[in-house]
C-alpha cells in the first residue's frame, strides 16, 4: 500500500528523531550503571549510618511503649493504642494517620515489644 506523506516531510527529521531517542536510552543505561556503582561504593558509609538509625528507632519505639502501657494488660487493643498514639505523635512518617497501610505492621511490632517488656 502506497501512503502519501504528508506536505513538507523531511525524512531527515525522522532520522534525527529516532538517533535522539537511541541516544537518550544509551544515556539512560549509563546513568543506571553510574547510579549502581556510585551506591555501592558508598556503601560501607550508607550501611552502619542505616543500622544506627535503625537500632535508635527501635530503642525509641521500646521507650515509649514502656511509657504507654504502665499497668494495662497486654493485648491487642493496648497494642493498637500504643501505635496509634505513635503514629499521632509522627505524622511526617505516617501521613494517613490511622489508615496508613504500615499500621497492621507497626501494631504487630509494638505487640511484640509489650510482650517482651511484661
Amino acid at each position: 500500500m502506497n501512503q502519501q506523506r504528508p506536505e513538507g516531510w523531511d525524512w531527515r527529521a525522522e532520522i534525527g528523531r529516532h538517533e535522539g531517542r537511541a541516544a537518550h536510552e544509551a544515556l539512560d543505561d549509563q546513568i543506571s550503571v553510574f547510579r549502581f556503582l556510585f551506591r555501592l561504593l558508598t556503601l560501607p558509609v550508607r550501611l552502619p549510618l542505616y543500622v544506627g538509625r535503625v537500632f535508635m528507632r527501635r530503642r525509641l519505639m521500646i521507650r515509649f511503649a514502656h511509657e504507654m502501657s504502665r499497668d494495662r494488660p497486654i493485648s491487642q487493643d493496648t497494642a493498637r493504642e500504643v501505635s496509634l498514639s505513635w503514629v499521632k505523635s509522627h505524622p511526617d512518617r505516617y501521613p494517613l494517620g490511622e489508615y496508613d497501610p504500615r499500621m497492621r505492621r507497626l501494631q504487630d511490632s509494638f505487640e511484640r515489644i509489650l510482650r517482651r517488656l511484661k
